[in-house]
């Protein structure tokens, strides 16, 4: 039975939701201060959490800061509940960690869905865990040998991780596009004299393990082009999966930015390539979303 951890200081708040949960079929435990969910949550180990953002002492945008910064709780799912509405405090509470922001009154449809696809989520997340160690070591050798390639990395993972999001790429889908971005240029770890050298030596290192089904098209093919003049299948658009799609788009972006040292010439010269036809518009229209987002999110930090 998936267990549940609701966080609220008000006593009949918390009894309300408990009974809707029960009736759903998960086991619940309550807190009523920030300190105590903190405690619990590393005792009971749920599977997602309810968090109030009003909380006495300790709110609650602290408390899932706190949560997140654990490493024995940071992939605990959490759902910040509150009266308040404002872009900032959303903004905020996805700045600590949340991974869900609903405003009170709560709708039991939305609350039911959203818990639904978290704790499926992290389940899956759950049995990926071995390959997330292999991945997170070849990501440490990667830090110790080349920082350049593991900051380049890390930048591609986490844009095609947004954009990926913004065009709903179904959970298992964004998994393995997310491991597929942090190791798409491990071959470079031997050699980078030539796209083609990279490529093949990737693919060889990465054949003996069971993730290799899925993940060599995007080591092996990180350079394709949809209009077919990519390296080394040529690769027409109608032949890739979005996920793919967004590797190769997002990948050159992060190429054109650490030429240049500017996100926006970056882009422009993205936009460029895509009237081209070397990239999808959609997948495009969603980077330049994303930038745009970040862009508000910095000026709002800023007041």
């Amino acid at each position: 039975m998936d267990k549940i951890l609701v966080v609220d200081d008000h006593e009949q708040n918390c009894e309300i939701l408990e009974d809707v949960l029960i009736a759903w079929g998960y086991k619940v435990s309550k807190a009523f201060h920030g300190m105590e969910a903190l405690q619990l949550a590393i005792k009971d180990k749920p599977d997602i959490i309810l968090l109030d953002v009003m909380l006495p002492g300790m709110n609650g945008f602290e408390v899932c800061k706190k949560l997140k910064n654990n490493n024995n709780t940071r992939n605990i799912p959490i759902i910040m509940l509150s009266v308040l509405n404002d872009v900032e405090d959303r903004i905020r509470g996805f700045n600590v960690g949340a991974d869900i922001f609903l405003s009170k009154p709560i709708s039991y449809n939305e609350l039911k869905n959203r818990i639904i696809s978290l704790i499926n989520n992290k389940k899956l997340l759950d049995k990926m865990e071995h390959q997330d160690q292999v991945v997170e070591s070849y990501l440490e050798f990667m830090k110790i040998k080349d920082y350049k390639l593991y900051l380049h990395s890390i930048r591609v993972k986490d844009y095609c991780e947004k954009v990926a999001k913004l065009l709903s790429v179904a959970d298992q889908n964004l998994e393995h596009l997310l491991i597929g971005a942090y190791l798409h240029d491990i071959g470079k770890l031997v050699s980078d004299h030539s796209i083609k050298e990279h490529v093949l030596i990737g693919e060889k290192i990465v054949k003996p393990f069971n993730i290799s089904k899925w993940i060599i098209s995007y080591i092996r093919n990180h350079h394709e082009k949809l209009n077919g003049k990519g390296y080394p299948d040529g690769l027409m658009g109608y032949q890739m999966k979005l996920e793919l799609q967004i590797l190769i788009t997002v990948n050159r972006f992060i190429e054109i930015w650490e030429q240049l040292d500017s996100k926006e010439n970056a882009l422009e010269a993205l936009k460029n390539e895509t009237k081209m036809g070397y990239w999808g518009i959609n997948v495009f229209d969603a980077l330049k979303q994303v930038l745009e987002d970040e862009k508000f999110i910095a000026g709002i930090n800023l007041m």
